[in-house]
């Protein structure tokens, strides 16, 4: 891929938004594929002999001309588009994780980053504390700093995209954290200061000081300036300390996947899962869980309870940032009372008690 003619185009894009009309997606067609993809296919290999990563169970058809239509094209909802939900946030300033503790909880830092104690190291998801993430600006801070994350805290990362790994994070926690990634990763990670990093394949698991962490498959893709197209691998990940199971998505469309880790992890507690950028559809639907799919892929796990990141922070997709709990809310209007899994919704800065 050239630099020059696809920076060229984006900006093109950019001057004419709004003049090409939102494109509609059919979602039992999508459905539909989704669930004739093989189970067995999950296990598959998964790199192409010239390095690049591919979904084995569907591949991702990628053009760039569809980023350039969605960014031509009129926002998919309407008027809508206009209103801007607050993102909840409470004060939470970290002290806490600086004293030696048992206790269990989760605490939502902003975006995909979750700080998650279940007695043992404290584990931090995707850290990203910065203020953009590429192009998009940061509108609602982290709860709060790197600083605040002790020695020996172990950091997951899910994928190289720039809101999930983020550069001046990871030199912020440098020496100080044991870095788990997906294969193709370690190197950057090196680059930006990590000292301790360690790359998983798809069902790999490692245990550190009593916690096992297990990398599993997740449906999305890789690209990052300096990183081609798919040369690094994405993945999701399971916590597991002492019987008690928390999963971690990152970034992931729906897919048969999550049926298969419920089944082979069962007793999932918590399923941490991304739920942003999921408009417009036609555009989002394979990398991007909605809400919809968010609460399916949860019961697939067997969770008990879904609490949705990657919203609140970031303008990606064409729902405004603090769009999600409105659509969740009038998603819950339509389940039975009681429906399983239970979901809630962490403001930045809130924790979940797991005790």
């Amino acid at each position: 891929m050239r630099v020059a003619p696809w920076l060229a185009a984006c900006l093109l894009a950019a001057l004419l938004a709004g003049c090409l009309p939102p494109r509609s997606f059919d979602e039992q067609a999508w459905r539909r594929q989704v669930e004739s993809a093989p189970v067995q296919a999950l296990h598959a290999p998964h790199r192409h002999p010239d390095g690049r990563f591919f979904n084995p169970w569907q591949p991702r058809e990628h053009h760039w001309w569809s980023l350039v239509y969605w960014l031509l094209a009129k926002n998919s909802l309407g008027p809508q588009a206009q209103e801007a939900p607050p993102t909840p946030r409470v004060d939470n300033d970290g002290a806490y994780l600086a004293e030696p503790s048992a206790a269990r909880d989760i605490a939502w830092v902003g975006h995909a980053t979750f700080v998650v104690r279940l007695g043992g190291p404290p584990v931090i998801t995707d850290p990203f504390f910065g203020a953009k993430a590429g192009p998009a600006r940061r509108v609602v801070p982290p709860a709060f700093g790197p600083e605040k994350l002790p020695a020996g805290t172990v950091a997951l990362i899910s994928h190289n995209h720039y809101d999930h790994l983020d550069e001046p994070s990871v030199a912020a926690l440098g020496g100080r954290a044991v870095f788990l990634a997906p294969l193709g990763l370690g190197e950057l990670l090196g680059d930006m200061g990590a000292k301790n990093v360690q790359e998983l394949d798809w069902w790999q698991s490692v245990t550190i000081e009593g916690t096992t962490f297990t990398c599993l498959p997740a449906q999305h893709w890789s690209l990052r300036w300096g990183q081609g197209y798919n040369r690094s691998l994405w993945c999701a990940w399971l916590i597991e300390r002492q019987g008690r199971r928390v999963f971690f998505g990152g970034d992931s469309g729906y897919f048969t996947g999550y049926r298969e880790i419920g089944r082979r992890y069962p007793g999932i507690e918590v399923a941490l899962l991304s739920i942003g950028a999921y408009l417009p559809r036609w555009f989002m639907h394979y990398a991007h869980l909605d809400p919809a799919e968010a609460v399916q892929a949860a019961r697939d796990l067997g969770a008990r309870r879904l609490v949705p990141g990657h919203w609140g922070s970031l303008k990606l997709g064409d729902e405004p940032v603090g769009w999600l709990p409105g659509d969740l809310a009038r998603l819950d209007q339509q389940r039975p009372p009681q429906a399983n899994p239970q979901v809630t919704i962490l403001p930045v800065g809130g924790r979940l008690p797991l005790d």
